[in-house]
């Protein structure tokens, strides 16, 4: 729903429809699958506190109305100045820095600049005018923070798209023994999706899509429990 390193904001549409009426992501991050799927019952794990913070606001506080009265800023602008709480600071923060591990409190030149097409908002007002449209959609989601082996083991769509074993060094919270979450993906009831990228070996990973990352070309990876 919002800008975070690793999100699957533009391939989520590449991985099959969720089959069950819960969706469960046990590494929520910006949780975009499930926002594709937004209708579904979701159930979102963070272990990371910031990111489980804004979800739990946006889900139980925010509204469409605030999120649009502070959508504006300036470059250079300190956003921690401003007073709003935490959750929602943490929100602009990610949205004022593409792809960021982790929110940002300065605003940079290029988030002020137009988005897409000329006459339209900046970035940043571009990204939080899509968030306020599509939170009335999201109120019936839940959230839990924790780990993910805290989840309960019931038939569901699990989207396990967790740190990667090449690349998740970079997040904030990772630890990840990956062979314990290999049979723990194996062993879930219902529809399971993982990602991954085409390096790793913790399950029997096939090619998704080519992707240009930040510094180079990669390509995801993703294994289906079924058809």
């Amino acid at each position: 729903m919002f800008s975070y390193y690793g999100s699957k904001n533009k391939i989520a549409k590449l991985y099959p429809l969720p089959k069950y009426d819960l969706i469960i992501e046990p590494f929520a991050g910006a949780a975009w699958y499930s926002v594709l799927h937004r209708n579904k019952n979701v159930l979102l794990n963070e272990k990371y506190e910031v990111i489980h913070d804004i979800w739990e606001w946006l889900i139980n506080e925010a509204s469409s109305e605030l999120i649009m009265k502070h959508k504006d800023f300036f470059a250079g602008q300190d956003i921690s100045q401003i007073d709003l709480t935490k959750a929602h600071k943490d929100l602009i923060g990610f949205c004022i820095n593409r792809g960021s591990i982790a929110p940002k409190s300065i605003v940079q030149k290029w988030s002020c600049q137009v988005a897409l097409k000329p006459n339209w908002a900046s970035t940043t007002a571009f990204a939080l005018e899509r968030i306020a449209k599509l939170l009335p959609e999201i109120k019936h989601w839940e959230t839990q923070f924790g780990d993910y082996k805290n989840l309960p083991d019931i038939e569901a769509t699990w989207f396990i798209d967790p740190p990667y074993q090449f690349g998740g060094e970079h997040y904030s919270v990772n630890g990840i023994d990956y062979s314990e979450l290999a049979e723990w993906c194996k062993t879930r009831k219902g529809q399971v999706i993982v990602c991954e990228n085409t390096k790793a070996n913790w399950l029997p990973f096939t090619a998704l899509t080519e992707i240009q990352g930040q510094r180079a070309k990669t390509t995801e990876a993703v294994f289906y429990n079924c058809p």
